[in-house]
C-alpha cells in the first residue's frame, strides 16, 4: 500500500526545486502540498472513510506524519438490496475547505460510500472536489463509472481493478471485507 499512496501523492501539484549537488545544480520539483522547506502539511489533508480507510491513511502518516487528518464514518446496509451508504459520523480539520484532499478507502464497489463521502466533503466543509484524489486497492467498473458519472472532477488512484460486483454487490474476485482482513477481525 505504500507504492499506491506515493503514486497518490505524486498525483499533487507540484513547482520547481533547484538542488544543489557537489556535480553541479539539479532541476527537479517538489510537492506543492509537502515542500520540503516546510514541515507543515497545511494544504494537504487526508480523509479516511472509517473503518476499512485507517489502514491506507496509516500508511499516509507514514509518509506526511504531521499531515492533518479527517475521519467520515460511513457503513453500508447490509440488508438492503442496494447496499445504500449511510453517514454516521464525520469530522475535518479546520478551514478543509482550501486543502487538497486524499480520501482513502481501500474497496470501491457500488460507489455508494466514496459518493457519500465526497458529498460530506462538498456539502458540509465546502471542499473544492477538484481538489480530491481517491485513494484506493482494488475497484471494479461499477464503482468506477458510478463515482466518473457523480464526480468526474475527482481523480481517483487505483491499485487493481477486479471485473464485477456479485449479487450481494461485492467485488469479485475480490478479497471480502478489507477492514475485517486488515484488523484481523474475520
Amino acid at each position: 500500500m505504500h507504492l499506491l499512496a506515493e503514486d497518490a501523492l505524486a498525483e499533487l501539484p507540484t513547482s520547481p526545486l533547484t538542488i544543489t549537488t557537489p556535480c553541479g545544480p539539479f532541476v527537479g520539483t517538489q510537492s506543492s502540498s509537502s515542500s520540503s522547506s516546510s514541515n507543515d502539511n497545511n494544504e494537504l489533508c487526508a480523509v479516511s472513510i472509517i473503518r476499512a480507510g485507517d489502514s491506507l491513511l496509516e500508511v499516509m502518516r507514514n509518509i506526511l506524519p504531521d499531515v492533518p487528518v479527517g475521519k467520515i464514518l460511513i457503513q453500508r446496509d447490509e440488508s438492503s438490496s442496494e447496499k445504500e451508504a449511510k453517514l454516521y459520523y464525520s469530522k475535518m480539520p479546520p478551514h478543509v475547505s482550501s486543502k487538497r484532499v486524499l480520501l482513502c478507502d481501500p474497496m470501491l464497489a457500488t460507489g455508494g460510500s466514496a459518493c457519500a463521502a465526497l458529498k460530506v466533503l462538498k456539502e458540509t466543509y465546502g471542499v473544492n472536489l477538484e481538489n480530491v484524489i481517491f485513494v484506493n486497492v482494488i475497484s471494479c467498473p461499477e464503482g468506477l463509472k458510478k463515482l466518473a458519472a457523480v464526480y468526474p472532477m475527482v481523480k481517483i488512484v487505483t491499485a487493481w481493478i477486479d471485473p464485477i460486483l456479485n449479487e450481494e454487490k461485492f467485488i469479485v474476485p475480490g478479497l471480502g471485507d478489507f477492514g475485517d482482513r486488515f484488523f484481523n477481525t474475520v
